[in-house]
């Protein structure tokens, strides 16, 4: 079936096919008014020389840009000249400062904004106007501007900052209308009526209901102190020791002719740094880095069990040592050679309990939410007096050896065809 999809603004009258949607025509077609509210608009010092007039019911920045101005377009002048806090609202009554003897059509061409749509009231009570309307199937519909506002608020923050923009709110505008007509197109479809995508929500939903009182029921109703935090720490203090580290520079390479010419260079007298550094882009293993080359960072002493007879030499060496000869380890396939200087070393120490706090927290509050758990599933148990019978579970029939057979074949023939299409392709 073909499908006839038209939008019209409200305000012009226009009406497009689905094709044309653009930001351009979103900008010109999009009404600027400004609804009543509380009165929240402030004058700034001006250089032009300006006359102030009261804001009538039914007034919008937009036509009253073109009273003043010649232009609707021209209505950021007002904001030259006054401070909105809420620049969407403007209230009958507040006193706006408008340029006196401004040319028609001063200043350059100001496109509609549009974080802003129209939205008529009167001095008694307000009409929440369509922004846009379309057509589906034969049935018309409308995006009313709340319905614009409570989506965005909806929003998470990034989100919204990321369509803070006159364009960015238009894009956005097309993301809800371009949802709409999906659903739309979805239901056209029969896809509502799936019995499949049904079962899956009704699981979704039960999944919600399930997290949410969870919340209320578990994480809502832990509770801990300071003190059984201090408790705690007093009793686990073994289990926040910082372990003794050291750190070291070293030149590890993998080509021995290269690893040769390192060594050559060592024994000749050249600093351990500045071979690292000649060496920087063919170095593997520790102090690989190529923003430091040579220096490994702090480690502990089991840092890497493949790593052990250089970490014991480092632990070992005082510090500013450096090795006698190149050590070469193997590693897997590889062979590496290194020739290496302690730098410094940390003792162990015992952390305080300030620096583990974060830490305490979350191991108190996975035990109590455990606890509380246990704990409310014997209520739920209690309450809804459950009765189990197990002798009543059936038992999932075993396919015969004939099924299990045929199965297996069929798989393995749909391998069979998995692969040839690969080495085919």
């Amino acid at each position: 079936m073909k499908r006839i999809f038209n939008v019209s603004y409200i305000s012009s009258g226009w009406e497009f096919q689905k094709k044309w949607i653009s930001p351009l025509l979103f900008i010109l077609t999009i009404i600027l008014a400004l609804p009543v509210a509380e009165s929240k608009i402030v004058p700034i010092q001006s250089f032009h020389q300006t006359k102030t007039v009261a804001i009538q019911s039914g007034d919008t920045l937009w036509n009253l840009a073109g009273k003043y101005y010649g232009q609707g377009q021209q209505w950021r002048l007002f904001r030259k000249d006054n401070r909105f806090t809420n620049p969407n609202l403007i209230y009958p009554g507040d006193n706006l400062r408008v340029r006196l003897n401004a040319p028609i059509g001063s200043g350059s061409t100001i496109p509609l904004p549009i974080g802003t749509f129209p939205v008529i009231f009167s001095a008694t009570k307000s009409v929440d106007a369509a922004i846009l309307e379309y057509e589906w199937d034969g049935k018309k519909y409308q995006m009313t501007n709340s319905e614009f506002v409570t989506a965005f608020q909806d929003l998470p923050g990034y989100r919204q900052e990321n369509y803070d923009s006159e364009e960015g709110r238009v894009e956005y505008l097309q993301e809800l209308l371009s949802e709409k007509l999906k659903l739309l197109a979805a239901e056209s479809a029969g896809f509502h009526e799936d019995e499949d995508l049904l079962h899956k929500a009704e699981d979704y939903r039960n999944q919600l209901l399930v997290e949410r009182l969870t919340e209320v029921e578990v994480d809502e109703k832990v509770a801990y102190t300071d003190q059984e935090l201090m408790d705690y720490y007093e009793a686990h203090k073994e289990e926040y020791v910082e372990e003794e580290t050291v750190r070291a520079t070293c030149v590890s390479l993998l080509d021995e002719n290269k690893a040769e010419e390192a060594y050559a260079m060592f024994q000749e007298g050249s600093e351990i740094t500045e071979i690292a550094e000649k060496f920087k882009n063919d170095l593997r293993g520790p102090g690989d880095g190529s923003s430091d080359p040579g220096n490994t960072g702090f480690f502990t002493r089991d840092a890497s069990e493949n790593w052990m007879p250089f970490v014991d030499a480092i632990f070992d060496m005082e510090i500013g040592g450096v090795t006698e000869e190149q050590m070469e380890l193997d590693i897997g396939d590889d062979v590496y050679y290194l020739i290496f200087r302690k730098e410094e070393q940390k003792p162990s120490r015992q952390e305080t309990f300030d620096e583990v706090k974060d830490n305490i927290v979350t191991v108190i509050e996975q035990q109590k939410k455990r606890e509380r758990i246990l704990s409310w599933v014997d209520e739920v148990t209690r309450e809804g007096k459950l009765k189990l019978y197990p002798e009543l579970i059936p038992v999932p029939e075993k396919p015969t050896e004939e099924e299990a057979t045929e199965e297996t074949d069929g798989e393995d023939a749909d391998q069979a065809e998995e692969t040839s299409k690969e080495e085919t392709e």
